[in-house]
Order: C-alpha cells, then structure tokens, then sequence
C-alpha cells in the first residue's frame, strides 16, 4: 500500500502496530510464591471475602450510593463505576474479580460487617507496572461511616496488608502516593488496563 507521496503504508501501519505494542505496560506479577491466599479475615469492625457475583447485590448497593466519591477512584482519567452502572454489570465485574483470586493474578475483597448483611467497602490488591514497587493497593470504605469508624477500618486493613502479604513495597496510589505523581511517571492501573478488555493480561513474567 502506498500513499500519494509514495510512502509505504503497509510498513507505517506495522511500525505504529509495533510501537504500540511496545508501549503497552507490562505488569509485574505478584509476588505470592509458596503464600496461601486468604480466603477471608475477620478484623475488629470489619471481616474480609473474596469479591465474587454472590455478593453483588450487597456490593451494588453500596457502589451505587458512593458512586460520587468513588468517580476516578482509579486515577482521574478513570470512568469508574459508571453513572449508568445496572446490577448485572456490577455482577459481571465481581465475577471478573473472582477469576482473577482464582488465577492468584490479582485479589479483591469486599469489606462487610461481622454479619455479613451489608458491605462497607472493597480492597483491591493489582500487580504493578512501576518498578520500585511489587503490588498497587487500593481501599475504600463507605461514605455513610462516621469518619472514627472509616478511619480504624482502613487502618485495620491497612496494617492486615502490611503484616500478612508477602509485599515488601506496596503502592497506594491516591492514598499515600499522589496521583498527580503517580500519573506523571505514567503509571497505568492494573484494573483499568485489563477489566474493559477480553485480550490476555500483559504480565510479565
């Protein structure tokens, strides 16, 4: 294929092909050799599960009515959730989540109460394309929590990451690591990157 001026086409096609392909981040897998995955943690306030399509009915609920604080919860060029998010989407995206933990690639947990009856919140534990890190972090809590209560659980989880995963530098974009510099290293988020897309995950190995 060749344009007006008499460049081949053909060859710039596959060289931005190329180069996208090359540019594209390659997440780190993480670092859980030999480590058994929890399958559920019972804090003071707070107990620990798989995010998977059985909960979504209490997961919907509490995305729905925290959507606004939750916009670019990712990063601010994030869309998630979705204005329009319906339960059935929010059931297929924790069913997303539940083959990634069963894949050990990368592990969400929703946050209920002791009661399991309501879920106050989700953890989310990605492999990471920055270097000087071996795992992304994120956690949000509920809005309709007094700030005392929001505050120890995600202290609580917190130390539970720090204490019980083999991650010896963790990442928590927009908590502890501004986005605005996490964003200027051009670092992508694992969930964006990979959720929207049915191609294989970029990890490398």
């Amino acid at each position: 294929m060749v344009c007006s001026r008499g460049c081949d086409l053909t060859a710039l096609y596959r060289g931005v092909a190329v180069n996208a392909v090359e540019q594209k981040a390659v997440f780190l897998p993480l670092p859980i050799d030999n480590f058994a995955i929890p399958q559920r943690w019972r804090g003071k306030n707070v107990l620990l599960v798989p995010a998977a399509p059985e909960w979504a009915a209490l997961d919907f609920s509490a995305v729905v009515e925290c959507r606004t604080s939750l916009k670019h919860f990712f990063g601010s060029a994030d869309t998630w959730p979705p204005d329009e998010l319906t339960l059935e989407e929010d059931r297929a995206d924790l069913a997303w989540h539940k083959r990634e933990f069963d894949a050990k690639s990368s592990f969400a947990y929703h946050l209920l109460d002791h009661d399991a009856s309501e879920c106050l919140g989700c953890l989310y534990l990605y492999p990471t394309a920055a270097q000087e890190h071996d795992a992304e972090a994120y956690l949000w809590v509920h809005t309709r929590l007094a700030q005392v209560q929001a505050t120890f659980i995600e202290n609580e989880v917190i130390e539970w990451v720090r204490q019980c995963w083999p991650f010896s530098a963790v990442a928590w974009p927009g908590r502890f690591i501004p986005f605005t510099d996490w964003e200027v290293a051009a670092r992508p988020n694992y969930y964006a990157s990979n959720r929207v897309s049915d191609t294989p995950l970029n990890i490398g190995i």
